[in-house]
């Protein structure tokens, strides 16, 4: 399986597998507010499992969830290192997902753009229902000025359409993004989003 440009996902998480966590996450949970509720998270393209990780050591019960089983035997390892930890694994593509278990935090870091865009609503709104009341969504969505915004099994979004997106959820953190980097260099276009499912 390669990503965009040919480059496989196992070059991909051996390059940064010593990467730190998402400073996005790190941020979100370090939220005073921050629900409790059944401390149940699912990390969405789950990858190398940096993330789950973190989450686990946190104290969270993890639902990780990767189309690549390269990525789902490296979070597996996990429980051996952590035998404590909570931790459930699932393989499969976004587009043949069918729901979420109630969950206090989804996060979906760089991953959702690697949804196809006639599936894209359905899993926004999977993960919407999913949330308990006061959790937050943790991710990242990129941009139409993205260099790979052309690629036709991907997704990339317009400011307003990442507004429209947020409609009706507390925005904790909007930022809008663009550099130059990566694996493959290329020139990036990005939304950091942490956003709140109103309470009742």
């Amino acid at each position: 399986m390669t990503t965009v440009n040919n480059t496989s996902w196992e070059a991909f998480y051996c390059a940064n597998q010593t990467r730190a966590a998402s400073p996005l996450l790190r941020r979100a949970l370090g939220d005073e507010c921050l629900p409790i509720g059944n401390r149940h998270a699912i990390d969405l393209g789950c990858g190398g499992g940096i993330e789950t990780a973190l989450l686990l050591t946190s104290g969270w019960k993890v639902l990780a969830i990767d189309n690549e089983p390269n990525a789902i035997a490296r979070v597996e390892t996990l429980k051996a290192e952590l035998p404590s930890a909570k931790l459930k694994v699932m393989t499969s593509r976004f587009e043949d997902l069918k729901g979420f278990p109630s969950s206090a935090l989804v996060h979906a870091g760089l991953s959702l753009p690697f949804c196809e865009p006639t599936h894209f609503p359905i899993l926004w709104d999977m993960i919407l229902s999913a949330l308990e009341p006061g959790g937050l969504f943790v991710g990242h969505l990129f941009g139409n000025r993205h260099d790979w915004a052309k690629h036709p099994g991907m997704s990339f979004h317009s400011t307003q359409e990442v507004e429209a997106l947020c409609g009706g959820l507390e925005i904790k953190l909007f930022r809008d993004s663009e550099g130059e980097g990566g694996l493959v260099k290329h020139h990036w276009h990005r939304f950091d989003l942490i956003l709140r499912k109103p309470a009742v």
